[in-house]
């Protein structure tokens, strides 16, 4: 099978697929261009407007589910565009 980066039990279900397609299951990666941070690429600002504090990648897989899951209630799946059509969310 392929080889993926297991996540905690706190990531599951459609998060965890997300997380898988944006970042590779990696809480820690940052972009190349070093403006997407986590599991579900947050720029630090949209990260600072759900209530994070500091850098996206620098928190626990966790926190970042929790964030993304405010971020999703607030704005809709398109805040994750090509993953989200990929996962048929939208």
């Amino acid at each position: 099978g392929v080889q993926t980066c297991a996540l905690p039990i706190s990531v599951s279900g459609v998060w965890a697929k997300l997380a898988q397609c944006e970042s590779g299951g990696n809480p820690s990666i940052v972009s190349s261009n070093g403006l997407y941070h986590g599991l579900y690429q947050f720029t630090v600002s949209t990260w600072h407007s759900v209530g994070g504090s500091g850098i996206p990648s620098q928190a626990s897989a966790a926190e970042q589910t929790k964030r993304a899951k405010i971020l999703q209630a607030r704005s809709g799946w398109g805040q994750w565009p090509a993953c989200s059509r990929k996962l048929g969310l939208y």
